[in-house]
């Protein structure tokens, strides 16, 4: 880390003896081999990575930008790209988000998070982006972004998604309507078998009953598809499982209700991790119908993103409104609480805490710098894959 944090620093002061300029730009129009000295070449590479690098002072001014960030931007505007925040282009509720994350990063040292955003022509991108804050040796403090275009692998996760669950609807849908043929397929043989006016050989009697014990076996194959989908949110298996996939579920189930709700989900890369996952997933979505539900605000946002502390996994729900009162946090999980006339029966949160228990949790409410609730999910990182502890049942 020290020598990257060198680097970065040669590069800012660089940028700043060149009066803020782009580094390497001269490079695109130098014929023949490139002749170099060792900054340059950390330029060079700098300016011609595919991930989006730039920096920013403690302002959110950019003092930095290489090729990639500079061209998700008109080619008219990337000249003044320097020494401003570049939130001017988007919506005042979605800046105010990116300029929160990039606090956050400076007070926290580092964050990471999954964000999507249009560049000029268009064009839909996701990417992974990770801060990190960074101390000049004069005290002037930084913040180096990362941004990798993970459009394509969120993409896949997607489809994954999406194509699980429209097979587990066709599966379930395939089981149900031939339960009913199945049925009737073994009565009309049983009769068969039983009508004393028919006169069967003895080959024939053979067959029929090869049939019937055939039809049978399906008929039971089916039954046991129907009770495997009917069990399965109710069966506890505690395994790996990469939670990334596990969110993409969260918001394709919810797509509807985000859509309804204008609702800005921006979710962080996940870990790992030994959980129950219809269980977690239910707990996310809780959170998530919560947050639509009272956050109040004209365009809500809900934020989630991970930390590794200690021998925990620490997963943040935070989001825009009004929050939770201090004498009313303690109340919040009770079973049946419900804050004024809000609609349900108040056993959304009691949930979320339960499930949290069976993961040997616990959930917790905290305050944010940007007002709104923030709820913290704490599970271990080395839970037993055997399933709940004794303690939590």
């Amino acid at each position: 880390m020290q020598v990257v944090e060198i680097f970065l620093f040669r590069v800012i002061y660089g940028a700043q003896a060149r009066g803020w300029g782009m580094p390497g730009s001269h490079y695109r129009e130098h014929a023949g081999p490139i002749p170099f000295d060792g900054e340059d070449l950390f330029a060079f590479i700098l300016d011609y990575d595919p991930n989006l690098v730039f920096v920013k002072d403690e302002e959110s001014r950019i003092v930095y930008a290489n090729k990639a960030f500079r061209e998700v931007y008109p080619p008219d505007h990337r000249d003044a790209i320097l020494g401003s925040t570049t939130v001017e282009s988007f919506d005042p509720k979605e800046a105010e988000l990116f300029l929160a994350e990039d606090r956050r990063a400076m007070e926290q040292g580092h964050s990471e998070i999954v964000e999507e955003i249009t560049d000029w022509k268009g064009d839909r991108l996701t990417l992974l982006t990770r801060k990190f804050s960074i101390v000049r040796p004069d005290g002037e403090r930084f913040l180096v972004a990362i941004a990798t275009d993970i459009s394509t692998l969120s993409s896949r996760e997607k489809r994954l998604v999406r194509l699980n669950a429209q097979l587990k609807v066709y599966s379930n849908s395939i089981a149900h309507d031939l339960k009913n043929p199945m049925a009737s397929l073994l009565a009309g043989l049983n009769i068969i078998k039983r009508d004393k006016n028919n006169t069967l050989s003895e080959r024939s009697n053979a067959v029929l009953g090869s049939i019937k014990d055939s039809t049978m076996g399906l008929s039971n194959y089916i039954g046991s598809m129907l009770k495997a989908a009917a069990a399965e949110a109710r069966e506890l298996d505690f395994a790996k499982h990469d939670i990334n996939l596990l969110m993409e579920e969260v918001r394709f189930n919810l797509s509807a209700a985000i859509e309804a709700a204008d609702l800005t989900l921006n979710i962080a890369r996940m870990p790992v991790s030994v959980v129950e996952p219809n269980l977690l997933r239910q707990l996310f979505q809780n959170l998530i119908e919560n947050a639509i539900k009272h956050t109040g605000a004209e365009k809500p946002t809900v934020t989630i993103h991970y930390e590794s502390e200690g021998d925990e996994h620490v997963f943040f729900v935070s989001d825009n409104g009004k929050g939770i009162p201090d004498d009313r946090k303690k109340d919040v999980f009770n079973q049946f609480y419900r804050d004024g006339n809000a609609e349900g029966l108040g056993m959304g949160l009691t949930l979320c805490q339960r499930i949290a228990h069976l993961h040997d949790g616990y959930l917790e409410i905290r305050d944010t710098s940007r007002g709104g609730a923030c709820f913290v999910l704490h599970i271990p990182r080395e839970l037993s894959d055997k399933g709940l502890s004794q303690t939590s049942l």
